[in-house]
């Protein structure tokens, strides 16, 4: 198990609140909660890494479903890569018996925010279809309690709160490009998630 899995492999999300700061330089936060079922999926093909949650949050008179992802490629001048977060459709994601299915269009979800990075600032750019199957690995669970954090330029990352959860595999597609098999998770979690953008 990698040190740095913690509640980095904890999905996050929910309802959300969005609100910006003005000034000279603006910054959009954008909060999250979750309290239900989740599924994570973290895996790196030796050049990309793919950090991905997905969560229902069932507290309140409605369900909503969030879903987190950052991909990215480090070397030594920097960091680059693709970050999205955001409500997709509940029907996109379904988890029980042992099972989670995402198949979720983010091109189709204009609610959706997604945004390449790299040294020279973000840029909006359009998603694409995540596909994701997880299957639970019996007698392999954990659980986590605590705080991690992730910066990466303009971007930072707080992610606080408890989460249960079984091991799992996964197969599956991210805009178009097969996923590799390495950490995945299902389970369910009370999480917030705070996400800062600057522009």
């Amino acid at each position: 198990m990698r040190v740095t899995e913690g509640l980095r492999l904890c999905a996050i999300v929910g309802a959300f609140s969005l609100f910006g700061a003005g000034a000279a330089r603006a910054a959009e936060v954008t909060r999250f909660s979750a309290n239900g079922s989740m599924a994570t999926h973290n895996s790196f093909d030796g050049s990309a890494s793919l950090d991905m949650s997905v969560t229902r949050n069932d507290k309140g008179s409605s369900s909503t479903t969030n879903l987190f992802f950052n991909k990215q490629t480090c070397d030594f001048s920097g960091c680059s890569g693709t970050f999205g977060f955001g409500t997709i459709p509940n029907g996109d994601f379904i988890i029980g018996g042992g099972t989670a299915k995402l198949n979720t269009n983010l091109a189709a979800n204009p609610g959706y925010q997604v945004f390449r990075y790299d040294a020279n600032g973000t840029t909006p750019v359009i998603g694409g279809v995540i596909t994701m199957d997880w299957k639970v690995i019996p007698r392999q669970s954990s659980s986590n309690t605590g705080i991690s954090t992730f910066v990466s330029g303009a971007f930072s990352n707080r992610f606080s709160g408890t989460q249960t959860s079984d091991r799992a595999t996964t197969t599956g597609t991210f805009f178009g490009v097969p996923v590799p098999k390495d950490i995945a998770y299902i389970g369910t979690n009370k999480t917030s998630q705070i996400i800062i953008n600057r522009d």
